[in-house]
């Protein structure tokens, strides 16, 4: 081969930039693709709807504007590969495509991070925010909480959230398990014929910080008999709580209860905010 020859060689494959191209569009239908699995896997959580209230991310209008323009973009990208697809030899196509390679690195970890987040809530655990004061000592209003919902054997005293036949959700702690008869006397709560200890109000000398009455009278007793397939349940603060004690909300049935609460801590970026 001459001299000549190789110089016009090296010049057509230096002003080929199909291979290039084509390495680029490879890595952009893989990132597309795993875009729109990401927006799928989002669209199917929201079939099951039953913990879509405690989905802080796509309650987020933030989150909602940073997916609807992952969408728009990712379809304007379809559209641009489609119609660039006959000229990928060309330098400037080559160059878009390097480009919008590198915005998609940043912007597809967006539905990634939704989709991670949705369908843990939908299916695993669930943030929650504790509002009002019927769990004091152990919960305060504002502080925050991880419910696990793969469970459906509940234990006496496990803190759970309820949904109420108003649709408002309530964490209180599990006392009576179905079958079981409770009766309040005297302050203390008896559970089939066997007072109970709660160590869980008591303070650090082991005295009783909250006193559990009857819902008319403290000086009377009361007995409840919970229901097959429902719970008796009480607030910590049982001078301030509405629960089982009355007919506001009764016994809380097994379908009813969304979860049990594994973790609480406090949201410092709201805090910070506040």
């Amino acid at each position: 081969m001459t001299m000549e020859n190789l110089e016009i060689e090296n010049e057509i494959e230096e002003t080929d930039y199909s291979i290039s191209t084509l390495k680029y569009r490879k890595k952009l239908i893989r990132k597309l693709s795993v875009v729109f699995i990401c927006l799928a896997l989002i669209a199917l959580t929201r079939l099951s709807d039953k913990y879509f209230p405690f989905d802080v991310v796509m309650a987020s209008p933030i989150f909602l504007v940073m997916l609807i323009f992952v969408i728009i973009f990712s379809l304007g990208n379809i559209i641009y590969l489609w119609k660039t697809k006959d000229r990928i030899d060309e330098l400037i196509i080559s160059n878009t495509h390097k480009k919008i390679l590198n915005v998609f690195d940043l912007i597809s970890v967006i539905p990634m991070f939704v989709a991670i987040i949705s369908i843990s809530n939908a299916f695993f655990i669930s943030p929650a925010t504790v509002v009002g004061a019927s769990m004091e000592p152990n919960y305060y209003e504002g502080q925050d909480v991880l419910m696990w919902h793969m469970t459906s054997n509940y234990e006496r005293f496990d803190v759970i959230v309820l949904r109420t036949d108003s649709d408002e959700y309530f964490i209180k702690r599990l006392i009576g398990l179905p079958g079981e008869t409770v009766v309040i006397s005297n302050n203390e709560i008896t559970i089939n014929g066997v007072i109970i200890e709660q160590e869980f109000l008591e303070d650090e000398f082991g005295s009783m910080l909250i006193n559990t009455y009857c819902p008319n009278d403290p000086t009377e007793s009361c007995q409840f008999d919970v229901p097959i397939n429902s719970y008796f349940v009480l607030g910590d603060n049982r001078e301030h709580s509405l629960d089982s004690r009355s007919n506001m909300l009764g016994f809380v049935d097994e379908e009813r209860v969304y979860g049990t609460v594994v973790l609480k801590f406090n949201n410092f970026l709201r805090n910070n905010q506040d």
